[in-house]
């Protein structure tokens, strides 16, 4: 009797893994849960439409004209050592005060404002999740990894 029950739960958890696999296979993962595979194109009007313009810059994407004057501006994309993965940029949207760096900090004290909290409004009330999927597949598509120069033993970004 045991080993019927034992073989059954071994059963039913591979069949779980199985499900998960095939589940998994079209979509984005992101630590511990995982998104549907989002729209470039929508992605980038989701950026337009949301004013991330505002006071983001995307390097090489033809964007509108700012209406108003930010603090600083944050640029995205380009070519990076460590390009941002999709959870980093899912995070930095959802809940941009988590990771702000030692740069952006420095810009806000000298813009006198709070280094712990962005200006960038919270949207988790407005954007809705395709939004959401559609705007990090689009971000996520503007960043290049480049391999980092080396001289003498050291590497540096360039």
């Amino acid at each position: 009797m045991k080993s019927v029950i034992v073989l059954s739960a071994s059963v039913l958890v591979l069949v779980g893994l199985m499900t998960l696999l095939v589940a998994c296979k079209q979509e984005t993962p992101v630590k511990g849960f995982v998104l549907p595979k989002g729209d470039v194109e929508n992605g980038q009007e989701v950026f337009i439409a949301f004013n991330c313009y505002g006071c983001h810059d995307i390097a090489g994407v033809n964007l509108p004209e700012r209406t108003n004057k930010p603090p600083f501006v944050v640029e995205l994309g380009g070519k990076v050592l460590k390009v941002k993965d999709y959870g980093e940029l899912l995070t930095a949207v959802v809940n941009p005060d988590h990771g702000i760096s030692p740069k952006n900090q420095s810009k806000l004290m000298q813009a006198g404002m709070d280094p712990s909290q962005t200006p960038m409004p919270y949207f988790g009330d407005m954007m809705t999740v395709t939004e959401l999927t559609d705007l990090v597949e689009f971000l996520h598509g503007q960043y290049t990894k480049m391999a980092p120069a080396y001289y003498r033993g050291h590497y540096y970004q360039p």
